[in-house]
């Protein structure tokens, strides 16, 4: 099972304790998941999606609030393809039922919208139950070993506008883009996406996604700790490179014991110790200096190596 999979298939078993609850994630998981279609003069509700355990629990729902037996299936698209779970309404006087004094409408495009709102909005558990039931049935997430993306593709303009509304009223700032002939809203940020999935009550999910982030996570910081590294390792090189450059051309012009003996210590240190960093070489001295003063003592030996180049030049 895909990493979507296993969080809705956790959601399906969290329990409504409330009615309101129960409707609210209902209403989600319909406005998410739900087509009107019309098969000859007969108008039919579809629901579909790869988790048996979604269409099981709206199938209980169903019967519970409305008395309707839906009637349900098992489709597959293709012969490697995840099963397809369907689930229909069908009689004229189901369809009543569920329509009349709801939660819900059909706008003119035969698609289903919110009808009251404010039922929803009633207090924050039913807006969790509700967002719940929404991205069950049209939510995704990518496993965050591959990265931080979570999404919800929605048919209807003003269901998106509302879904998001109630997502920002929960404290999760999410966005809305067009896609297609459709809508999409979506969380990019690892913190927001593990608030979201605490939010609609995904305990396995949330300790999941954050034990896959936290590794993720200290694999970058080691990677890029080994990059800086690698960085002061090849700086350190190339400075030492250009020290014993220096060093001899000084020995080669007969310049290397008039030096001061302070600079002549250093000189045959780094000679001996090539990798050194000057750290490491202020810490062989007697008595001992400092990074900087180690980079100063250098710096004159780079000077009166450059007096001999340029003297060089005009010879």
């Amino acid at each position: 099972m895909s990493f979507s999979s296993d969080i809705k298939e956790e959601l399906t078993k969290v329990v409504n304790k409330d009615d309101n609850y129960k409707m609210a994630e209902l209403i989600g998981f319909m406005i998410a998941n739900c087509t009107i279609t019309k098969e000859g003069n007969e108008f039919i509700l579809k629901m579909s999606t790869e988790n048996a355990s979604a269409i099981k629990k709206a199938y209980n729902s169903f019967k519970t609030f409305y008395g309707i037996v839906a009637s349900t299936n098992i489709k597959k698209e293709e012969e490697w393809s995840d099963n397809l779970y369907q689930l229909k309404i069908l009689e004229k006087q189901d369809l009543e039922k569920i329509f009349k004094e709801s939660l819900l409408g059909i706008d003119v495009k035969m698609q289903l919208v919110m009808a009251d709102k404010e039922r929803i909005l009633q207090n924050e558990n039913v807006q969790k139950a509700f967002l719940r039931g929404v991205f069950i049935g049209s939510g995704s997430i990518v496993n965050p070993k591959s990265g931080y993306h979570l999404e919800i593709v929605l048919s209807n303009q003003d269901n998106a506008i509302f879904i998001n509304y109630v997502m920002q009223q929960v404290g999760i700032q999410s966005k809305i883009v067009k896609r297609k002939n459709g809508y999409v809203i979506y969380l990019k940020e690892a913190d927001t996406i593990a608030r979201f999935l605490a939010t609609i009550g995904s305990n396995k999910g949330i300790l999941d996604f954050e034990e896959t982030r936290v590794i993720k996570e200290m694999r970058n910081n080691i990677n890029r700790l080994n990059n800086f590294e690698n960085a002061n390792f090849d700086k350190t090189v190339d400075a030492s490179l250009a020290q014993l450059d220096d060093i001899a051309v000084i020995r080669k012009n007969r310049k290397f014991e008039s030096l001061p003996e302070h600079l002549k210590k250093l000189a045959r240190l780094r000679v001996s110790y090539k990798e050194a960093t000057l750290e490491e070489l202020g810490n062989m001295l007697d008595p001992k200096l400092s990074r900087a003063g180690v980079s100063h003592r250098f710096k004159r030996l780079h000077q009166i190596a450059e007096d001999i180049r340029k003297n060089e030049t005009l010879s």
